[in-house]
């Protein structure tokens, strides 16, 4: 056995090492585990690559997924008109009142009835009486089985146009309907526009609030830092800690908020909405101004009103028409059998015994005042709509003329908050170059980021809800057909 030595550094240490032909066994046991290892080398590192890239990928798409929920005003308010139950409701109440006016329109149209009688009569007095009528009732002299099959025609020839002011009132009726679901439409474009209105502005001042926690903590430490070179007392900490607790639960109560108008917009829409992953479209700003074209005149209510008083004053048309003579047609044809042992020869008896045509013509005389209370109670009816309807028409008139002023007002404040933004913004500007000078401190430059940050919102909340207040009058100023 030979061995050498040779020098060997290892750690800036030097040492002999002897060399020898001889190889301890664990020695290749520990060369063989090394070239495992470097063997299995490359798989680990592709199976790390894999899982990473799977994860990555269901990130990415989950990330899509989240961000395709967009809400703007347009979609909504589609989705809403689809959905919304007054509207569906108003629709059937459309169809009914059509069907109503086809049953008025009946009345201009003579009447037929087919009716078979089949009976047995026994004379209790052995055949010893005659043939007896008592009012409208006759009674017979024998017993017998008998069967009779009348055609009966009814017509009103004249009733002094009392048919024609019901068929007035059904097709009055049909008017209102559609009028109310065009109101039914109006009233669910404000609501949505309303509803997403508070909805965007609660999304725009979550998103300010998230921006401004980080900046408020950042300037809470640093108040810390000076407070510990004794630069501040405990009371300016305290205070900018407040301020960051404060904004948590502005957060906190705004994501609340966030989700009950949700849960609002979607009884009206249909759809589920997730507030973590939504966003809000903003309104386009309006550079043309709303032309003050509204007219209560031309309103749905308006309309609606007048229908009914034209309605009510029909009906009383009818009340008095109805105590003046009224002229019908009539007319049967009649078949008759008789037998008086076997009623299956009575039925094969049968045969045209009578016809009967004539006129008759019906007057109320006396109805115990009962004509007379309906038309007193028809006439204060129609009283209490004329009143209602300019209810109506003037709170239509103060909510327009209310909506014109908050668009006026926010007209003049947007430019203001533009100006004032612009200003904040040339201040944080000037701020930054200062501190990166060391002239001015972090404390100040972050107060700077924190007023643009509200200045922004405001701006941004003042635009919305002028742009809102000039949909709504834009919708309140529709003409109806």
């Amino acid at each position: 056995m030979h061995s050498a030595s040779k020098p060997f550094t290892s750690c800036g240490l030097h040492r002999t090492v002897f060399t020898t032909s001889y190889v301890p066994a664990n020695v290749c046991e520990r060369t063989s585990q090394s070239r495992h290892k470097r063997d299995v080398r490359p798989t680990v590192f592709s199976t790390v690559f894999t899982v990473s890239f799977t994860i990555f990928l269901l990130t990415f798409f989950s990330g899509l997924t989240i961000a395709a929920q967009i809400l703007d005003l347009e979609r909504v308010t589609e989705l809403a008109l689809k959905n919304a139950y007054d509207v569906k409701i108003s629709g059937i109440d459309i169809n009914i009142s059509q069907a109503m006016k086809k049953r008025a329109y009946s009345l201009y149209y003579p009447t037929l009835n087919l009716r078979w009688n089949s009976e047995y009569a026994k004379d209790m007095s052995g055949g010893t009486s005659q043939v007896t009528v008592v009012g409208d009732t006759i009674i017979g002299d024998n017993t017998r089985y008998q069967n009779s099959l009348s055609l009966a025609a009814s017509w009103n020839l004249f009733d002094f146009g009392s048919t024609g002011r019901k068929v007035l009132i059904a097709k009055k009726d049909v008017d209102v309907k559609k009028t109310i679901f065009i109101q039914q439409v109006r009233d669910i474009k404000i609501k949505v526009l309303n509803l997403y209105t508070e909805l965007l502005i609660v999304y725009k001042e979550l998103e300010a609030k998230k921006e401004l926690l980080p900046l408020y903590r950042e300037l809470s430490l640093a108040k810390e830092r000076m407070y510990s070179a004794g630069t501040i007392s405990r009371i300016d900490v305290v205070d900018e800690a407040l301020k960051t607790v404060k904004t948590l639960d502005a957060i906190d109560m705004l994501r609340l908020r966030l989700k009950g108008l949700l849960q609002d917009l979607s009884f009206y829409t249909g759809d589920d909405y997730d507030e973590n992953s939504l966003w809000i479209e903003e309104f386009e700003e309006h550079e043309e101004d709303y032309t003050n074209d509204f007219d209560a005149e031309k309103s749905p209510e308006f309309k609606i009103y007048s229908l009914e008083i034209e309605k009510k004053r029909a009906e009383l048309d009818i009340l008095k028409r109805e105590q003046l003579p009224q002229l019908g047609l009539y007319s049967r044809y009649v078949w008759y059998g008789q037998n008086p042992d076997n009623y299956d020869a009575s039925v094969k008896d049968v045969r045209e015994r009578n016809f009967y045509v004539g006129i008759s013509a019906t007057m109320p005389i006396f109805e115990g005042f009962k004509k007379s209370s309906e038309m007193q109670k028809a006439t204060l009816e129609m009283d209490r709509l004329k009143i209602e309807k300019q209810k109506k028409l003037a709170e239509l008139t103060n909510k327009h003329a209310k909506l014109n002023e908050t668009r006026r007002m926010y007209v003049k404040g947007i430019e203001t908050r533009k100006d004032m933004l612009t200003k904040v913004e040339t201040k944080l500007t000037m701020t930054g170059r200062l501190t990166e000078q060391k002239v001015v401190d972090l404390i100040d430059l972050l107060n700077r980021k924190i007023e643009l940050i509200n200045q922004r919102f405001e701006l941004t909340k003042a635009i919305n809800t002028r742009v809102s207040a000039i949909k709504e009058l834009q919708i309140l100023s529709e003409e109806i057909n």
